[in-house]
């Protein structure tokens, strides 16, 4: 009899977590749903105001000149792709999504709008950890801008990970047996992003990577013979004898589209 009330108990228990479960589901889709419609509104607003001042400087020229004036084109907010970010983002996924969202500002004109209004637009842009880290964490001035609050942001990922690592990273990149010059070469650059070089050494760093890391022989021997090797030079020179199309892929039977 014991045993079976101990059953019951724990039955009940998990009908009650799992209850409990659902109900917090169902309240975070409902917070985002509302932070999509407060995204929306404000869309329209500043996509509103894109509009306006156009037209209203229309108008009176078409007061003055009597002819009518042709109403400016406007995007759709649904036209308008939406860059969401995670707090499992790392610092690379961090440094791509900030280009989307400086595409988004520019597509919606969010400047237009109040900074309040801006940070708003922002912070439904993010998930909950996100807007508890900037809340508690942070400690963001009220009357930041936009650009501030993401550079805090950045700076706090940058934070979390030691600079030496992306700095291994980029020491340790060799050109891969399938990889092409061009995509090598974006590679190491994009790394670089966050290694904190100097301006003034980037170029060199560029090309000594390039250097060590090339696949092709011949191109290393081209390379080694300049006396005063710049990054263009090494740049020309691994374009000019390397395949636009990696070799793996030349040879590999027709029809054939594994990798």
């Amino acid at each position: 009899m014991a045993d079976n009330a101990q059953l019951e108990r724990l039955t009940a228990l998990l009908a009650q977590q799992s209850e409990q479960a659902a109900q917090r589901e169902e309240r975070l889709a409902e917070q985002a749903a509302q932070r999509e419609e407060r995204l929306a509104t404000m869309l329209e607003r500043a996509l509103a105001n894109q509009v306006q001042q156009p037209i209203a400087r229309s108008e009176t020229a078409v007061t003055e000149s009597r002819q009518p004036a042709a109403t400016p084109a406007k995007l759709p907010s649904s036209a308008i792709s939406t860059p969401h970010l995670t707090s499992s983002a790392s610092l690379k996924e961090f440094g791509t999504w900030r280009q989307k969202f400086d595409d988004f500002r520019l597509l919606t004109h969010l400047e237009t709008l109040p900074i309040a209004e801006q940070k708003a637009a922002l912070m439904s842009l993010l998930d909950d950890e996100w807007t508890r880290t900037l809340r508690y964490s942070l400690q963001i001035p009220s009357e930041a801008d936009l650009k501030t609050v993401i550079d805090t942001m950045e700076a706090h990922l940058r934070g979390q990970r030691s600079i030496i690592l992306d700095r291994r990273d980029f020491y340790s990149r060799v050109q891969e047996p399938d990889e092409t010059f061009d995509d090598f070469v974006s590679s190491i650059k994009e790394i670089a992003a966050y290694c904190d070089f100097c301006d003034k050494c980037a170029d060199d760093q560029y090309r000594d990577r390039i250097v060590v890391g090339i696949r092709d022989e011949e191109a290393l021997k081209r390379m080694l013979h300049e006396p005063k090797l710049t990054l263009q030079r090494a740049v020309d020179i691994c374009r000019a004898l390397t395949p636009a199309v990696p070799l793996a892929v030349i040879r590999r039977p027709f029809g054939d589209t594994t990798r």
